[in-house]
């Protein structure tokens, strides 16, 4: 299994937390991660890895209904598969065990 980078590691958690709520999809995906990260994304730095994602076999894409306010337009939705399951479960097993020996971090503000 091919290690996550820390990009597609927040890409799946973000796909896993909305794909039962509001539906993950590019725009939902990108505010999910701003509002954790306090950071901007640009679109291109959400499509391109989400692309190598599915690719991947750790995502599945899907279409919505047509919806009236789009114009009758359907939007690509993201879902996890199995596979991408278990590789945030390995990623998260990989960062427990990384942080067990390490000392307390204080924050010195």
């Amino acid at each position: 299994m091919k290690l996550l980078s820390r990009k597609e590691e927040m890409l799946l958690l973000a796909v896993w937390s909305l794909q039962e709520k509001e539906g993950a999809y590019g725009v939902t995906i990108r505010k999910h991660i701003e509002a954790r990260t306090g950071i901007r994304w640009l679109f291109g730095a959400i499509y391109a890895p989400l692309g190598r994602l599915v690719d991947m076999g750790y995502m599945e894409t899907y279409t919505s209904d047509p919806l009236p306010e789009r114009g009758g337009r359907r939007k690509i939705l993201y879902r996890l598969t199995p596979s991408g399951k278990d590789a945030l479960l390995k990623v998260k097993e990989i960062n427990t065990a990384l942080w067990v020996d390490i000392p307390r971090l204080k924050n010195k503000r």
